[in-house]
């Protein structure tokens, strides 16, 4: 490779590489990162990625290729871990932890938009998780064509025996649609029906709810506890689910968590051989845009929905948040099917999913539920709660969507 074609690789690679980082960084990162819109760092992006391609001009000369079996082999290396990474997007993030629309406002229904940005998700990374494995088959492959047919073998085994893997466990997690573990309406023997219950505060108090009777939580040190039924465990997963009407309530503090946990399970696991509690959780994430600061009103702020599993959170990447004095359904989902997912769903409407990895809590003991903020005195929920369930199961996205009310 002559001088000239190493520095134009160089700079070239260089630039395109800071334009892909600056477009996923328009894709997944969150509202709050942005000073400038969306679209305008989607739009410098590939201002980036177009300038790069200058200086790889080259690149389509014959200096370029590879010389040799272990330029190929590092090749092939190098283009596996983009691979495992365009499959993480598709399993992990979904079109729901993506802004494909880069915040402009199209004149079309809200279906139709979430139709266009899952078939450009899958269809873009989709394509490219093909291109990157079929690259780095092919690499490997002239890197080491001795093996033959030994190789080939080898690349195919894992494939089918995923396949075979996903086939038997999916006859195994075929299980009945339980009822849930815990269900509260409020309604009778206030405040935890039949179950045991250890209230903390003193606004606890029974409101009309959205049907029938509701809990409403102070938010200043008020929680209550109330423990499950004994023998049900996460092996078929988890579902947290409840309507809530959150006050037109901040902090009373200057400084206070910007965390408010509406709900949360607990559930007990053995780790590293002593037992440790950990949770699987609803809450809201209080923020202020950086041009609202300085006096702000409560109506400046933005809620929104987050869940957690362990240490593992997720959030919705687009600009939703939850009005005050309205009903609105949230459900957390911990699936453990093949691996372990989390999903959080609005009104019946996925907005978010990501893998816990080594933090989710995994097989554990559903030991209880707490309703309310106790960790966080100074930014805890104020609002009303009603109609919470707790499903030793993951539930399916017609079964939430049916207790949210929306039709699919």
């Amino acid at each position: 490779m002559n001088p000239n074609v190493r520095r134009d690789l160089i700079i070239g690679g260089a630039v395109v590489v800071f334009g892909l980082g600056l477009a996923a960084f328009a894709l997944f990162a969150a509202e709050d990162n942005f000073r400038a819109p969306r679209w305008a760092v989607a739009a410098a992006a590939f201002g980036f990625i177009v300038g790069g391609y200058v200086p790889l001009r080259h690149i389509a000369g014959p200096g370029w290729r590879p010389q040799g079996r272990f330029q190929y082999l590092v090749i092939g290396i190098l283009l596996l871990p983009l691979f495992i990474a365009a499959v993480w997007a598709l399993v992990a993030v979904g079109p729901e932890g993506t802004a494909i629309t880069l915040g402009i406002p199209l004149p079309i229904s809200e279906s139709l938009e979430r139709a266009i940005r899952s078939s450009v998700f899958y269809s873009l990374f989709g394509a490219g998780a093909v291109a990157l494995f079929g690259a780095s088959m092919v690499c490997l492959h002239r890197a080491l064509p001795s093996l033959g047919r030994t190789a080939f073998i080898a690349i195919l085994a894992p494939p089918v025996g995923v396949m075979a893997w996903v086939a038997i466990e999916i006859q195994r997690q075929t299980i009945p649609p339980h009822p849930p573990v815990i269900a509260l309406t409020f309604d009778d023997r206030f405040p935890a029906g039949n179950y045991i219950a250890r209230p903390v505060g003193r606004e606890l108090i029974a409101k009309p709810g959205r049907k029938g009777t509701a809990l409403f939580v102070g938010g200043n040190g008020d929680w209550i506890d109330i423990d499950a039924p004994p023998g049900f465990d996460t092996a078929h997963g988890l579902t947290l689910e409840l309507w809530m009407r959150r006050e037109n309530w901040v902090n009373p503090y200057g400084k206070g968590g910007r965390t408010q946990q509406i709900a949360a399970v607990d559930v007990e696991l053995d780790y590293k051989g002593r037992s440790e509690v950990r949770q699987v959780a609803i809450a809201l994430d209080v923020t202020l845009p950086r041009e609202r600061l300085g006096a702000p009103l409560p109506d400046h702020y933005f809620f929104r929905p987050q869940a957690r599993a362990g240490e593992a959170r997720i959030a919705p990447s687009t600009g939703i948040s939850i009005p005050a004095q309205r009903w609105t359904h949230i459900a957390v989902v911990y699936d453990r099917f093949l691996v372990d997912r989390l999903r959080l769903y609005v009104d019946g409407r996925q907005v978010a999913r990501g893998l816990p990895w080594g933090s989710a809590p995994g097989f554990a003991m559903i030991r209880g539920i707490r309703i309310g903020t106790a960790a966080e005195r100074n930014g805890a929920y104020r609002g009303m709660v009603d109609e919470v369930k707790v499903y030793a199961r993951a539930l399916s996205e017609e079964e939430i969507a049916a207790d949210a009310g929306v039709r699919r």
